[in-house]
């Protein structure tokens, strides 16, 4: 599939709005919402060795239709149809040609276009279909659960015993980059570089991979509906890579690559999640994540509030986390090391005005054994310290947040304070932000830094017949270091909301 130029992803997305746009009328039955945002960045970063200098001119829009009550029966319990989309352009006009060229090693970024358009969703879901039993999903769509966001292509069909239990099947493809699909690498899994392999010879960039086969996915979920104040959900899925990969990073004795084609499993994760939640005493809630693929817990959280009083809530909370990757990723071959971390929090409303929060912690990093910064037991140990307020006015808020990390992988302190207010009612509106930091780093004393920053910016939100939600701002962002000399960027958006 040859891939569009610029002309033709302006006229994709503009086609998708005269679809919107065509889409049932105000006396239809179906109730249709079309909103678009334009986003557009200017920056240059600079390396902290001065060379070399990454120029970004970046044009993000994003189109979007909601149609829902297709079926035209808007009964509480009564079946309802609906279809939901949404496409993204993510043009970067500043980008080089030596970019682009497999020839210019200095430069290059495989798989880098220039604008790609990729569609973040796009379903039909059906609800309440035989007696309130039947639910399903057609398309492009998410999963959001313990396991993580997540994003493929096919089908979900919901069974729900009412008051009982609530059961998820689904099955597809992955959606992942270099497929012709209008997909984007996002969701797939960390630790490999894949996508089309169509500019460059076999032994350029063996490090990325090729990605022309679909990636076979399914899962099942179960959700308790039946235990009043209990709500749990457990929740498994497999994906499947397809594509040859390289699995020798040098010949072998009689000058030959080897290569493996067969299929093989590219993620396998359960996870359980649950959470207590008596309406007036609190919450207790806690995810649990078991990569099969590893045979190790990857992820496990427990969190627990207490509203100890109407405007006050104290907390405490616990994470482990052990990054995990891709089956094909060379990562698997090398020791990961957790990281773990604890809690306490609390947050109350003073006045009607202020508001404040405040939280300490402790994190402790599993330490590499080569490194020289370690303690006795090969942990790294961090404290955290962090506050933060709020001072809400009729048409402004003004924010403070500090935060304060040190131990034995270095330090991080600072924090930034913030305001914002609108005028004439909100047709007008006006931000300003402040930060200083100081950052130390027990690995690499030597990019020891202090960096201030500061953010104004202001907008515009005109009110026009059909015209709901619309916002036209613009922002000028400095960023100051010695590792880096200055840093500025330009950011300029456009959010607007019609209905047919």
């Amino acid at each position: 599939m040859k891939r569009l130029g610029l002309r033709g992803h302006f006229a994709v997305c503009g086609g998708l709005w005269l679809v919107c746009e065509a889409f049932p009328n105000p006396a239809s039955t179906a109730e249709t919402r079309v909103d678009a945002d334009f986003t557009a960045q200017f920056y240059d970063v600079v390396s902290p060795y001065r060379d070399p200098v990454v120029r970004r001119r970046r044009y993000t829009h994003t189109l979007g239709l909601d149609a829902s009550d297709l079926d035209g029966d808007r009964g509480y319990l009564a079946p309802e149809l609906s279809l939901r989309a949404r496409m993204r352009l993510d043009a970067d006009l500043g980008q080089t040609s030596s970019e682009r060229d497999p020839e210019q090693l200095a430069r290059y970024v495989p798989g880098l276009e220039e604008a790609p358009v990729d569609l973040m969703y796009a379903y039909l879901e059906g609800r309440h279909y035989l007696g309130g039993i039947l639910g399903f999903r057609l398309g492009r769509q998410y999963q959001m659960d313990s396991l993580g966001f997540w994003s493929f292509d096919g089908a979900l069909l919901r069974l729900d015993a009412p008051r009982i239990v609530g059961v998820e099947i689904y099955g597809g493809f992955e959606q992942r980059g270099g497929l012709p699909m209008l997909a984007t690498s996002r969701y797939a899994a960390d630790g490999v570089f894949r996508g089309d392999r169509g500019d460059l010879e076999s032994n350029q960039w063996p490090s990325y991979l090729e990605q022309t086969e679909l990636a076979p996915a399914y899962g099942i979920s179960l959700q308790s509906l039946a235990l009043g104040w209990l709500r749990g959900r457990l929740s498994y899925r497999k994906v499947i890579n397809q594509d040859r990969v390289l699995v020798s990073p040098l010949p072998d004795a009689e000058g030959e690559l080897r290569f493996v084609d067969d299929a093989r499993t590219s993620t396998e994760r359960a996870g359980l999640s649950l959470m207590l939640a008596p309406v007036e005493l609190g919450n207790l809630s806690s995810d649990l994540v078991y990569d099969v693929y590893l045979r190790r817990i990857s992820d496990a959280r427990a969190s627990i509030d207490w509203y100890a009083t109407e405007h006050s809530t104290l907390g405490a909370g616990y994470e482990y986390y052990l990054p995990t990757f891709d089956g094909d990723s060379i990562f698997n071959w090398f020791v990961q090391g957790a990281s773990q971390s604890v809690e306490l929090r609390g947050s109350t409303l003073l006045t009607e005005r202020l508001d404040v929060a405040a939280r300490a912690g402790l994190r402790l990093y599993q330490a590499d054994p080569e490194d020289d910064v370690q303690s006795g037991d090969g942990r790294l140990t961090d404290q955290v310290l962090s506050m933060n307020g709020g001072y809400r006015l009729p048409q402004a808020r003004i924010a403070l947040s500090a935060e304060n990390q040190w131990g034995e992988t270095g330090r991080r302190l600072g924090g930034s304070l913030s305001g914002n207010r609108s005028f004439e009612d909100g047709y007008y509106d006006a931000l300003a932000v402040l930060s200083l930091y100081d950052f130390s780093d027990a690995l690499r004393p030597q990019r020891d830094a202090i960096s201030f920053a500061y953010v104004l910016g202001g907008g515009v939100s005109p009110g026009v017949a059909t015209v709901l939600d619309s916002r036209l701002g613009l922002e000028w962002e400095h960023a100051m270091s010695r590792l880096y000399g200055h840093r500025f960027r330009v950011l300029m958006t456009l959010q607007v909301v019609l209905l047919p």
